[in-house]
């Protein structure tokens, strides 16, 4: 008991001490410093707890995708007519994630030529993704993965660090097996209350 305790209590302290930029409640100091006590506390209780939940309990599966070859235009009335905001880009041959498209690719279609940075190191393939008519250079290529025996801890701090709202879930080749959103990780965080 007493080492449950002082772990809890070195969690506090060092998330205490070290606000945590990338919590949304991070306007202020006291804020932030309120937002890394939950975290500490919600982390150093998933590590006693020694629960270590993996993807493939949470994840959407099966998962819809979209092929490189597609058109925009049907890929935007796929998204649509399934309700959701982005998908996997699979090749059609291996069923290997190759990209992922997402609202704000059709957004900067949209946008065209309004939002370029001429100064973007991305300017060319900005130009590319605007011009285009296919989901193959319109996509996120070489998208980040996990697989299905990563753990939902580990696969929620990748999508914070990289800022992203989904994540394919692939097998051993790089095949589609599922998708984890920030839904899912949600449904996760409810399971532990």
């Amino acid at each position: 008991m007493t080492d449950c305790l002082l772990v809890t209590l070195l969690g506090l302290l060092l998330f205490c001490c070290l606000p945590n930029p990338s919590c949304a409640a991070f306007s202020s100091s006291l804020e932030g410093v309120r937002c890394s006590a939950n975290h500490a506390f919600a982390t150093t209780q998933l590590a006693m707890s020694g629960r270590q939940d993996q993807v493939k309990d949470f994840m959407t599966k099966p998962c819809f995708s979209v092929t490189p070859e597609m058109s925009l235009d049907d890929a935007a009335k796929f998204l649509v007519g399934k309700k959701i905001a982005g998908a996997p880009v699979v090749d059609r041959e291996g069923g290997k994630v190759v990209g992922v498209i997402s609202q704000f690719d059709f957004l900067c279609k949209e946008a065209g030529a309004v939002a370029l940075d001429l100064a973007s190191p991305t300017y060319r393939q900005d130009v590319k993704k605007i011009m285009s008519n296919k989901v193959q250079t319109s996509m996120t290529p070489n998208p980040i993965t996990v697989v299905e025996t990563s753990t939902m801890q580990a696969s929620a701090s990748i999508m914070i660090k990289n800022k992203l709202n989904r994540l394919p879930v692939v097998d051993s080749e790089g095949k589609l097996v599922g998708l984890l959103s920030s839904s899912d990780v949600m449904r996760h965080l409810v399971s532990d209350m």
